[in-house]
């Protein structure tokens, strides 16, 4: 099931106002706020199709650069105990940190139906990282 619209590469929500009796939207992974709303999902589509073309043309207008969604990093704050614990079993797997996290990522996404909570558990995480994992104190 698919809960989102692409269009020229941005992705846009598809959420129920009960309150408002329709249906609204917001492009998605970007910091400009663009929403968009319809009494139907096939004129919600068109809506997301105009919020974005519309936001295109505004940027254009203004002469600015518009948000994309998803460049390809992030910032994730994971502690400082995680973040030297990840940081050896990469080294001790010869790889840098960051290959490390995308390859963990690729295993996390390649697995849909598990839970996220479930990725966190310690022991799917022994069964994973076993080999070449430093002893937990």
């Amino acid at each position: 099931m698919k809960t989102y619209f692409e269009y020229k590469g941005y992705l846009g929500s598809a959420e129920v106002d009960t309150e408002g009796n329709a249906l609204v939207g917001k492009l998605l992974f970007i910091r400009d706020v663009i929403a968009y709303s319809s009494a139907s999902l096939k004129d919600l589509e068109k809506a997301f199709h105009e919020a974005v073309d519309d936001y295109l043309k505004t940027c254009q207008e203004l002469g600015d650069e518009p948000d994309t969604p998803c460049k390809g990093s992030f910032n994730v704050r994971v502690g400082p105990d995680r973040h030297r614990e990840v940081a050896l079993v990469a080294r001790s797997k010869n790889l840098g940190l960051n290959e490390f996290v995308c390859q963990a990522l690729d295993v996390a996404v390649q697995a849909p139906s598990r839970q996220l909570v479930g990725l966190t558990e310690r022991d799917e995480y022994d069964q994973t990282y076993q080999s070449g994992r430093p002893a937990r104190v």
